[in-house]
């Protein structure tokens, strides 16, 4: 899907810049300037511009030509057989990717397995109990959706949880997109921890 549709999953990105630059900001709040390795980078939208060295992994090769032309080292391989050694990055982030999972664990495990002890895992996803989830899964069941047809929305609790299942210890969070999402988007910027109905939000782990 991602291979066939790159070009109408980037220009979405592109048309909502707003909603990008949201959402962009508030993933840098929680990365640092490391080396960083992205998990289903796609095109790179929300990671290029991050101030480390981001190497962007992804089963669909063709968004990887955007995201090389965005500055993002690419690797065309899946997360559930990361060709990493172990104990390489600093960072790994995750971005709208956990939906787009058929299971999720074995990714969490790779991404767990790659970390250097110390590392930070940066989850970023739409919570299934708020407006932005809601709406999203209207738009999945109505057919209404190219992408989000095939998705499967967490709850904020269900991520924490698999993060803790494959050794990443809960630290931090920040969240964003607090507007309904037929409002006309503005550019926030994140406001730190669990806001309630945030329509983005970004989990931080360690791996002890």
């Amino acid at each position: 899907m991602f291979d066939e549709y790159y070009d109408r999953y980037d220009r979405w990105y592109i048309l909502r810049r707003s909603i990008r630059l949201s959402e962009h900001y508030c993933l840098r709040r929680l990365v640092g300037d490391q080396l960083v390795l992205d998990v289903g980078v796609g095109t790179g939208a929300l990671v290029a511009g991050l101030k480390g060295l981001v190497v962007g992994v992804d089963p669909a090769l063709k968004p990887l030509m955007i995201a090389s032309r965005r500055g993002i080292l690419v690797i065309n391989a899946y997360g559930d057989s990361l060709p990493f050694k172990d104990n390489s990055f600093d960072y790994v982030v995750m971005t709208v990717t956990l939906c787009f999972l058929p299971d999720p664990l074995p990714v969490l495990r790779e991404v767990s397995r790659v970390l250097k002890p110390g590392g930070f895992h940066v989850n970023c996803f739409v919570p299934r109990d708020t407006d932005w989830g809601r709406y999203y899964l209207f738009l999945k069941h109505s057919g209404k959706s190219l992408f989000y047809k095939y998705a499967r929305f967490y709850t904020y609790r269900e991520v924490v949880e698999m993060l803790s299942s494959v050794g990443l210890r809960y630290v931090d969070a920040c969240s964003t997109l607090l507007y309904e999402p037929l409002k006309p988007p503005v550019v926030e910027y994140p406001v730190m921890g669990i806001i309630p109905n945030a329509g983005f939000v970004c989990v931080r782990s360690v791996k002890d």
